[in-house]
């Protein structure tokens, strides 16, 4: 097995890989540093990316969000949820460890009572038995059932969060981890995951099947192997999910078709990586690494609603929702580039009330590619005086999970209002026109 370095053709032999420890040893003494130092140093390390990267595309999205208010967690999430941790692959190469979590999915699924669904124990068995984890150019895997395992279509932030501990806890023991998952809303907890894992200096790679492992014609094995093979042998920084051998940035990745083996698309940027006969990393794609302590900021505000725009919609339910004072930010899925019926003086009128009791609206596109820009038309133009801001050419998965990961940080409305149209994680390619 060999490490692909981004923006470079080559492979490095394992054996000439440093370890963590040896890597900053190499541009630190720490012979005087502290303990406290040294793990800074252990948090933050990462193999060194090629200078082709174009960092002006995320010179905003490096920075800490400005107003942000660190409070205590108050939640804890218990670590009984998982099965103890196995070793996959005796025979992996043990240079390279990646840690396995299966969270549910279809990916695990069985006949039961002629129906798919899921029975615990099932997957991590069927990986055993994967003949290529055993050979000595993959990583040693090793693998942490959750408990209950869960289709993806009941994961909740609560999920989000204890996935994001799992990862927290076994941060330094491994050099990637690999989230098994259900499709339906991977793409969310994808996002999510890329707010929430602050200063990442290490690969995180979601993947699931359309099909169950079992099935003859599955797409899992496929998903499974590119995975591992890339959550090993890269130097990715960054939250990502491959699908269909193609990896894509998590937080700009959606679910496009429901049947199809390629599900999964970047609709507004290009694929990080494809995988042929050989693995192609695009350097000038990748964030570059970090520059601070890995840490985790858990998504706890979940008051969030998202209205789809139809012709003719009624708005009655708008001044019920501000009585109650129940929300804290709103998706507005919106027409075209950023457009919504100016003409319905009730609809504008409460957008105006949302704005002066601080509520967060965001105005995202009903078309999967594109950008909003509210300001091209009158009728946007009529939003963006109402205070709506624009979702840029973020999906809606991103742009739910960013606002709610912006109201647990604790910023005020204005303050929260500039940092979702900030680059943060690479989530927005094309900012807003100010």
């Amino acid at each position: 097995m060999a490490l692909l370095r981004a923006g470079s053709s080559t492979l490095l032999p394992l054996s000439e890989v440093p370890t963590p420890r040896e890597r900053i040893s190499q541009g630190k003494k720490l012979s005087s540093a502290s303990a406290g130092e040294v793990d800074d140093l252990l948090a933050s390390c990462s193999l060194e990316k090629s200078k082709t990267i174009d960092n002006s595309l995320y010179s905003s999205s490096e920075k800490d969000v400005q107003g942000a208010v660190e409070h205590p967690r108050r939640h804890s999430y218990p670590m009984d949820i998982v099965s103890g941790r196995e070793l996959l692959n005796s025979q992996g190469n043990p240079l390279r460890k990646v840690l396995l979590l299966y969270t549910g999915g279809t990916i695990g699924m069985e006949d039961v009572g002629g129906s798919l669904g899921l029975v615990p124990g099932n997957l991590v068995n069927r990986l055993k038995s994967v003949e290529e984890l055993q050979r000595r150019e993959m990583p040693q895997c090793y693998v942490e059932e959750l408990s209950p395992i869960l289709d993806s279509a009941d994961m909740c932030p609560a999920d989000w969060c204890r996935i994001a501990s799992l990862v927290e806890r076994a941060y330094l023991d491994f050099d990637g981890f690999v989230i098994l998952h259900g499709t339906d809303t991977m793409a969310y907890t994808a996002s999510a995951l890329s707010y929430m894992l602050e200063n990442l200096a290490k690969p995180v790679i979601l993947t699931g099947s359309q099909l169950p492992f079992r099935a003859p014609l599955s797409d899992a094995r496929q998903n499974f192997l590119g995975a591992v093979m890339l959550a090993g042998a890269t130097d990715l920084s960054e939250v990502c999910l491959f699908f269909g051998s193609h990896l894509l940035r998590g937080n700009r990745s959606k679910k496009t078709n429901a049947s199809s083996l390629s599900a999964f698309h970047s609709p507004n940027e290009l694929p990080l990586a494809e995988l042929g006969t050989e693995i192609r990393l695009h350097s000038s794609r990748l964030r570059p690494p970090p520059r601070g302590r890995f840490r985790v900021h858990f998504i706890e505000v979940t008051q969030i609603l998202v209205v789809w725009l139809i012709p003719g919609f009624s708005d009655d339910f708008f001044e019920s929702l501000l009585k109650s004072q129940s929300i804290r930010g709103m998706v507005l899925m919106s027409y075209g580039c950023g457009n919504a019926p100016a003409r319905k003086a009730s609809f504008i009128s409460y957008l105006r009330e949302m704005n002066s009791q601080g509520i967060v609206v965001v105005a995202c596109s009903q078309c999967v590619e594109g950008s909003v820009s509210i300001e091209k038309y009158a009728v946007g133009t009529a939003l963006a005086e109402c205070g709506v801001i624009s979702a840029g050419d973020m999906t809606v998965e991103a742009t739910v999970t960013k606002l709610s990961y912006l109201l647990s940080k604790g910023l005020d409305p204005e303050r929260c209002r500039k940092s979702m149209q900030e680059n943060l994680r690479g989530v927005i390619l094309c900012p807003p026109v100010e």
